[in-house]
């Protein structure tokens, strides 16, 4: 009789608790000695939050992988344009690719992210027969498919690619791609639209359509039916292998968030999406997915994945409201001992001089600043913060806190009413920019020293970091036009960074220079975005809650633990979130029950 270790190589491990993972292998045996038992940590199946892509859209043709993934085409909702723009997703969030030598919703994609596809669509008044190919980089211009169409199934690689079906009244036709050109294979059993594709060019898969249930598997030559779903629908993203892929989503006659996963014979109804959807964009494999977009207009993004551990992801939660609301106010600490002061309210339109403590769940009325303004920024903590500049003039005024009370400081050179950038930790400061200056100055805790200028002036950027890593990005230019363009500072000099994937103003930043966020701002009316920068570039990150602009943050706090406060949502607001950091917890070992 074979033991365990002859079966797997592996002797059964004796251990006093539960492991966290990093010690077995998945399906592992283990003794645990405090509970007299077999186990073992089992993989569970889940779908989990992602950044958010750029803009919301749907019926975008994708390829790729959960880590390295492109976007393209699509409509906009809710006006329905259609779009040129592509978006690359690394894992982490969502970046601007290479735009689109077309323009086409209603599209479909295969392929990676540096050999990508796409072909077939909609031109807003017509089936289009356009097919492009993708280098990671840049679209170029393919040969046509011979039957234009939208709502058809695509799979496969750049240099072998099948698309099936679709709609033009409703096709049966196959084409097969080898890199140079489509040629006819043979029709499908079932032709539909609104199906999806997965698989390969000898081993693909068909699933779906307006609305049936109906499967087929492709060899390369011919088209065999086999099981239906379980739930009959739109199939808008299928995604892996002909042996082993999942459906997202989709439509009956409203929109589902049913999961169906294939494994070559049967269809098995698995963990459903996070809300009803149809014409999202799926790519992947059954083991780590993903699924974005979609209809009813949503930018979201879900990842699937297959492991020991569950992951949660980021997320921004609502806090205790300050006592009163107000925008362009200033802002330190961190999410568990932030602080808040000045501001504007409009009814009645007042500059305010309170200041306001958190602790983590609730605000406290802290003494007021010592000259009522808006446009404030600031730096520290809690105990130790900075407050500088704003309206009204003379605009050059610094007070600082020691945790009960704000003291007159030392003024600073150049005039800053409004938003502009700061970093650091009281004593040593950092603030830059102003719709007044490019000047940057410096602080010690007792006066302030200019240092070198910014490349570009601006008004309503946002700033974070440190006094010698801080980032500027951002803000309005004098034209006025809302600028991308991100600034590094390095203790001396300021250096182009990655721009911003949207320009937006009157954002709060928080962070460090190669951990930092960009948060709400105004892109040109309030946004949710949130984009990260990893020191190089910038991906989108979880959207806030609610849209705002002109808000406080807790500036030198790290990313994953923030806070926000205040700002304008179309009239000051008292509201604040807290970004929870995504965390990753092992599933429990479960024991073996030989009986």
């Amino acid at each position: 009789m074979s033991t365990y270790e002859q079966l797997k190589g592996l002797k059964v491990k004796y251990l006093s608790a539960d492991t966290s993972g990093d010690r077995l292998q998945e399906g592992e045996l283990f003794y645990n000695s405090s509970d007299f038992g077999l186990k073992s940590h089992i993989a569970v199946s889940a779908w989990s939050a992602g950044a958010n892509v750029l803009v919301g859209r749907y019926n975008s043709g994708i390829g790729g992988t959960q880590t390295a993934s492109f976007l393209a085409g699509g409509a906009n909702s809710p006006d329905d344009a259609i779009t040129d723009e592509t978006y690359e997703y690394n894992g982490v969030g969502w970046t601007t690719g290479g735009t689109m030598a077309g323009t086409d919703r209603l599209t479909t994609g295969s392929g990676t992210l540096t050999a990508g596809l796409i072909a077939g669509g909609w031109t807003g008044t017509a089936n289009n027969a356009d097919s492009e190919e993708y280098n990671g980089t840049s679209w170029t211009e393919g040969n046509n498919i011979n039957t234009a169409r939208r709502y058809s199934g695509h799979f496969g690689i750049q240099t072998a690619a099948v698309i099936c079906a679709g709609e033009t009244g409703v096709v049966a036709a196959t084409e097969e791609y080898n890199g140079t050109s489509w040629s006819n294979g043979n029709d499908v059993n079932t032709p539909n639209s609104h199906i999806g594709g997965a698989g390969t060019l000898t081993a693909g898969l068909k699933c779906g359509g307006a609305t049936i249930a109906d499967t087929e598997e492709y060899d390369g030559t011919s088209w065999t039916e086999v099981n239906n779903m379980n739930t009959a629908r739109r199939a808008d993203s299928l995604f892996g292998l002909q042996t082993a892929a999942i459906l997202a989503g989709g439509y009956t006659t409203t929109q589902v968030v049913n999961t169906e996963e294939y494994d070559g014979t049967t269809w098995t109804e698995i963990a459903d999406i996070s809300a009803a959807s149809y014409y999202g964009s799926g790519a992947g494999s059954t083991t780590a997915g993903l699924y974005c977009q979609g209809l009813p207009s949503n930018t979201r993004t879900e990842e699937w994945n297959v492991s020991t551990t569950t992951v949660t992801g980021a997320a921004w939660a609502s806090g205790g409201n300050i006592g009163t609301a107000r925008r362009f106010l200033g802002g330190a600490g961190t999410q568990t001992a932030g602080l808040v002061f000045g501001g504007f309210q409009t009814s009645p339109g007042t500059n305010l001089n309170q200041s306001e403590e958190y602790n983590g769940s609730s605000w406290t009325e802290g003494n007021n600043l010592n000259v009522a303004r808006r446009g404030i920024e600031g730096f520290g903590t809690q105990t130790a913060a900075v407050g500088v500049g704003g309206f009204p003039p003379p605009g050059k005024k610094t007070e600082e806190y020691n945790g009960t009370s704000w003291s007159n400081g030392t003024d600073f050179g150049t005039v800053r009413m409004n938003k502009f950038g700061t970093a650091g930790l009281e004593p040593a400061g950092l603030i830059f920019s102003g719709s007044e200056t490019v000047n940057t100055e410096s602080y010690d805790g007792s006066s302030w020293t200019e240092v070198n200028n910014l490349s570009i002036q601006r008004g309503n950027a946002g700033g974070l970091g440190t006094q010698t890593a801080a980032l500027c990005f951002g803000g309005d230019e004098p034209s006025p036009a809302t600028t991308a363009a991100t600034e590094e500072w390095d203790g001396t000099n300021w250096t182009a960074g990655g721009n911003l994937n949207t320009a937006a103003s009157k954002t709060a930043g928080m962070g460090t220079q190669t951990s930092g966020l960009a948060i709400g701002g105004s892109a040109p009316g309030v946004t949710v975005q949130v984009e990260q920068y990893n020191g190089t570039a910038w991906v989108t990150h979880v959207s806030l809650a609610t849209a705002r602009s002109a808000m406080a943050s807790s500036v030198p706090a790290p990313s994953a633990l923030g806070l926000v406060a205040g700002g304008d949502t179309g009239s000051p607001s008292n509201a604040t979130e807290e970004l929870v950091g995504e965390t990753v917890a092992v599933n429990a070992a479960k024991t073996i029950d030989f009986d």
